[in-house]
């Protein structure tokens, strides 16, 4: 059944411009036991709308930071990178304008597993009681706890990261509202790629920050399943 804690799931896949990966995950969620009534596809903004007014409106490659430039890629991000990022931000505006207690926020290359919904409800049992802002859910690009057991089958839980670079890849997370309230305010302008610029949110508000495993979710694109949709 599912956790009615979480009360929206984004997806940023665009209808029209990812025709096939929108009708495919139409499919999948469905398929995993997802509501049709908490799924909401966010993508108001794609590569070839923005402008060169939007783009330096909302992204800043020599935005000044106590921290250093995390990547080299932050100096020049594309189209792509830049609408990815907004459309994020467009999911994060929404739920706290609706004041959506729990969200999980996935991208258009996603897959699930199985017994993603079941799966869920034992890692939101696993974090009752326990503080945090942020929970990975699937495992990047194969990077899992230290202390997790390796095997896809064990009983999924929230092990702490082994690092402070948290967001391992932004394909599939899940939110507090009370984190999603703080990056509302400071996500825009922004100056990394979304991954990267989402670490430094993450210790810019001392963010607490937790690894699922094993992991709910896999990314395409990582693993060969689809080529990127970030076109220049």
């Amino acid at each position: 059944m599912w956790p009615c804690e979480i009360k929206k799931v984004y997806i940023i896949c665009h209808s029209i411009k990812e025709k096939t990966r929108y009708e495919r995950l139409v499919v999948h969620l469905q398929e995993v036991g997802i509501p049709i009534d908490v799924v909401q596809f966010m993508a108001p903004v794609w590569s070839d709308e923005l402008t060169c007014q939007k783009i330096f409106s909302v992204y800043d490659p020599f935005l000044v930071r106590q921290v250093p430039g995390l990547t080299f890629k932050g100096r020049g991000l594309s189209k792509g990178e830049i609408s990815l990022a907004l459309n994020f931000y467009a999911c994060v505006q929404d739920a706290v304008a609706h004041g959506y207690s729990k969200i999980i926020t996935l991208e258009s290359d996603i897959w699930l597993r199985s017994d993603f919904v079941s799966r869920l409800c034992d890692l939101l049992n696993d974090v009752t009681g326990r503080a945090w802002d942020y929970i990975s859910l699937g495992e990047g690009v194969g990077t899992r706890p230290e202390a997790a057991d390796k095997s896809y089958y064990a009983p999924t839980k929230a092990y702490n990261p082994p690092h402070q670079f948290v967001y391992r890849c932004t394909d599939s997370m899940m939110f507090t509202l009370a984190f999603l309230q703080k990056l509302e305010k400071t996500f825009v302008p922004f100056r990394e790629i979304i991954d990267w610029e989402m670490n430094y949110q993450n210790m810019l508000h001392q963010a607490i920050a937790l690894w699922a495993d094993p992991p709910l979710a896999e990314q395409g694109t990582c693993y060969s399943r689809l080529t990127s949709s970030l076109p220049a």
